[in-house]
């Protein structure tokens, strides 16, 4: 039974377990935020920030090798006798990205000491100590790179079941383990980022394994083969390029307010963005298992039935995100107080993480069309759209956070999202599904959240003209977002008939009457 789970590739049980392993990541991680918060400090969670800022910058030398391996992988796993090709493709890019790791960590390593000394602005942990924690995450970045690529792969394979199981695993074990090392070990920030490093080594050669053993079994050796890197150069290069432009594009906001703000204000500023991260664990599980679904029925030339899953993955984007997105939106300042019990975070941090969420909502609402263009190979039109709007946001971000801090940078990138919102997805449409860009903006969007949002402002409004104690505002919370989630699905027109005639299909009425479950 559990090996038939693990083998499993049904697009259903795919989205149910990347979003028990998203899910999970994100949850454990709020959970213990208090926690880290109470034993490193405002200042130690603010440095967690910002190398996670530069993280994603150093990611650019993936160049786009582990979203080209999923999709490569999807594509020859629909098509006879490639099984050789497949493992020499894993064995190529592998290679190559081993040494793009490397060459990461050794950027980071001499980066560290400069970034200490000249871009930190820290009232309580010296230099040297900021140095060290940069150096441990710095090593670790080299690990951390192949995990997501293995990652790619068993995606790719649609083997998402384990990868999962994967997933759960190492959250746990980096979360909880960080904080039994913090209160029983020490509870400095070297002694914390060094569990960090020892469980990134770990969870590579784990993901190597695992993808390794789901690869279809050939009697000849796998070999680097050049031929496999000019077929997927060309889109390789414009992932890798849309990468470039799109890490600029979320984190020049975090990249700046780390040079202007201190160390204090940057901490609340990472707060609040870890908070409106939790929509992209939702929308991740859900494009990556459209992704490879869209590969394969393009392979297979499905047009029709790519058009129908294509709506049906927006709409299940919406119902996921929106609800959620706007009630934490609008209920900000509550939530935080609720949840860190201390009223001066929540002052810092309510504003900055209400505008933080619309923004990343209207960002995630753009994952599957963006999904279905790189099924379909396609990269100018998202790379274009980034260099233009890069061109605008750049200033925008360092003029805005000067003026008005960290507030600044979340409303130029709410502003950023807005017109991309309005430009990419009727582009995406022309190109690839015509006539459909109404649809995509009625259907799959707008109409949801309309009626989501006049149920959240209703709430939001006996809200603001009583004052409740903490259980009933945390009852009224939980059936505001319970409601905004069903006035969501109602108004989502396929998503609701397909759960309808699923939902029949499980009963069968005979003449009597009589309903007899399948």
């Amino acid at each position: 039974m559990l090996k038939k789970i693990l083998h499993t590739t049904s697009l259903k049980a795919n989205i149910i377990a990347n979003f028990v392993g998203s899910g999970w990541g994100a949850l454990i991680s709020v959970i213990f935020i208090p926690l880290y918060l109470k034993y490193i400090g405002v200042e130690g969670y603010g440095l967690i920030g910002i190398f996670a800022s530069l993280q994603v910058v150093l990611s650019l030398l993936d160049s786009g090798l582990s979203t080209t391996l999923n999709k490569e992988i999807a594509t020859l796993s629909a098509l006879p006798d490639t099984q050789r090709q497949m493992r020499n493709l894993v064995k190529t890019l592998g290679n190559m990205y081993w040494g793009i790791a490397l060459t990461a960590g050794l950027i980071a390593l001499c980066l560290s000491p400069l970034l200490a000394k000249y871009w930190v602005h820290s009232k309580e942990l010296s230099v040297q100590t900021i140095t060290y924690a940069f150096v441990l995450l710095s090593i670790s970045v080299i690990f951390q790179f192949p995990s997501g690529f293995y990652s790619g792969g068993l995606l790719g394979l649609q083997k998402q079941v384990a990868l999962n199981v994967l997933r759960v695993f190492f959250a746990t074990l980096k979360s909880v383990g960080g904080v039994i090392v913090l209160a029983y070990v020490s509870s400095s920030i070297l002694a914390f980022f060094s569990w960090i490093l020892i469980v990134s080594i770990f969870q590579a050669f784990a993901s190597r394994y695992t993808l390794w053993y789901y690869l279809p079994k050939t009697a000849i050796k796998p070999i680097f083969d050049k031929k496999e890197l000019r077929n997927i150069g060309r889109f390789a290069a414009g992932l890798t390029l849309i990468g470039l432009t799109s890490v600029l594009l979320t984190q020049v906001d975090n990249i700046v307010l780390s040079k202007i703000l201190s160390l204090k204000q940057f901490g609340y500023y990472t707060l609040a963005f870890t908070v409106g991260s939790i929509l992209y664990m939702i929308v991740g599980p859900i494009s990556q298992s459209y992704f490879p679904k869209f590969s394969v029925l393009l392979t297979e030339g499905k047009l029709d039935e790519l058009k129908k899953m294509y709506h049906q993955g927006c709409q299940l984007v919406t119902l996921l995100v929106v609800p959620f997105a706007l009630f934490l939106a609008l209920f900000s300042k509550e939530i935080l107080l609720i949840w860190t019990r201390n009223s001066v975070t929540v002052q810092n941090t309510w504003q900055i993480t209400s505008i933080v969420i619309l923004a990343i909502a209207i960002h995630c609402l753009m994952f599957i069309p963006y999904m279905l263009c790189l099924a379909y190979g396609y990269t100018k039109l998202a790379l274009y759209t980034n260099i233009i709007i890069l061109m605008v946001m750049i200033p925008g971000t360092i003029f805005s956070a000067m003026y008005w801090g960290g507030l600044g940078g979340a409303i130029c990138w709410l502003i950023t999202n807005i017109i991309c919102f309005f430009v990419n997805p009727i582009m995406i449409h022309k190109l690839f599904l015509k006539g459909e860009a109404f649809k995509w903006y009625w259907n799959d969007t707008f109409k949801p959240i309309i009626a989501c949002i006049i149920i959240l402002l209703l709430s939001r409004f006996v809200l603001s003209k009583s004052h409740f104690g903490i259980s009933l505002t945390m009852g009224i919370l939980v059936v505001t977002c319970i409601a905004g989630f069903c006035v969501t699905l109602l108004s989502s027109t396929e998503l609701k008939e397909n759960i309808v005639g699923k939902l029949r299909s499980q009963f069968k009425t005979n003449k009597t009457g009589k309903i007899y479950v399948k």
